[in-house]
């Protein structure tokens, strides 16, 4: 996970991020290394406070790190004029209502990165590239002479994935895509994105707190806790197999399986009772407090994040012993 290869987009590097001020510091990320393959889709998973959402930001630019490096196709991402960055990645934000002017047209909204960041000046060359990013999301060309108001949440949203690949990216961070969508189209935006990030070329890197549209997007997933990723691995092997508890606490969170078991019941009050105790510390393993199977070498000893299997890594000295 450390080296960059010729088939790695982005590599971060022992990555910490600190918001605040002296004497109230908060700290966001913990020495994350993880890399992002051209050839897959990555899901940074984890609760509201994990710090996934500050590592997309960091990833593609909008957040700037505290410590450690940032590698986009081979080059520090710092070292990017903004116009060169935002041709190489583009955000989509989790809030479709602010980051759509309800006063502009989708027209303008979409024609503006044509205009303004890939310089393209023939207007048939822009109204292609306008039909086919607005068809792509779902939506009719139609929709081009609408404006923000006139759009429902989720076709603000299909307007922001039609904003980010237009211009064509490598790399799209999707931060938390179905927070403000209804359920009934929850899995449509997920295949609009999935079906966009193959079309246009572009790896995706999907954040959030919902494991259960991981399998749908993401070939490879990261769950972050406290600012550290804790286990990271192929999705499926991930989910169906994982070795932290903590993933299986979140890949047991459905109706099914958390109906009138007991396991989860207790887990979920020892959890609420006592998540206060998991900030990070160079001490022992931040989640002891919390872990059925921690004993005092957990409490002494910090795991790193290790290879318990092909692929599949995990900070834990017990992988894999406790299943819900």
């Amino acid at each position: 996970m450390n080296n960059l290869s010729s088939n790695e987009l982005v590599l971060v590097q022992n990555v910490s991020k600190f918001f605040g001020k002296k004497g109230n510091i908060v700290t966001a990320l913990q020495n994350v290394t993880i890399s992002v393959s051209q050839s897959e889709n990555l899901a940074l998973v984890g609760e509201t406070g994990s710090g996934k959402t500050t590592l997309g930001r960091i990833t593609c630019g909008l957040e700037k790190q505290s410590k450690g490096k940032v590698l986009l196709l081979g080059k520090e991402i710092n070292e990017y004029k903004k116009n060169n960055l935002w041709k190489v990645t583009q955000y989509i934000h989790q809030d479709p209502y602010g980051a759509i002017n309800p006063l502009e047209t989708v027209r303008e909204i979409l024609e503006r990165p044509l205009r303004f960041l890939l310089a393209i000046k023939n207007s048939e060359e822009r109204n292609e590239l306008l039909r086919e990013a607005i068809v792509s999301s779902g939506l009719d060309v139609s929709y081009l002479d609408k404006k923000g108001s006139d759009l429902s949440g989720g076709e603000k949203q299909r307007i922001l994935i039609a904003r980010a690949f237009i211009v064509k990216p490598k790399y799209v961070v999707v931060d938390e895509p179905t927070t403000m969508i209804d359920f009934i189209h929850r899995d449509e935006i997920i295949e609009t994105l999935r079906a966009m990030g193959n079309s246009f070329g572009a790896t995706l890197l999907l954040i959030t707190h919902d494991i259960m549209v991981v399998p749908k997007i993401a070939n490879k997933v990261a769950v972050l806790q406290t600012g550290k990723i804790i286990e990271y691995g192929e999705t499926m092997e991930v989910l169906k197999s994982p070795y932290h508890p903590y993933t299986a606490f979140l890949a047991a969170i459905n109706p099914q399986k958390l109906l009138g078991n007991k396991k989860i019941m207790d887990y979920l009050d020892n959890y609420g009772q006592n998540k206060t105790k998991i900030i990070g510390t160079d001490h022992g393993c931040s989640y002891a407090p919390l872990c059925p199977l921690a004993d005092s070498h957990c409490r002494e000893n910090v795991p790193p994040l290790m290879e318990a299997s092909s692929n599949h890594y995990v900070t834990c000295f017990k992988p894999g012993q406790f299943n819900f």
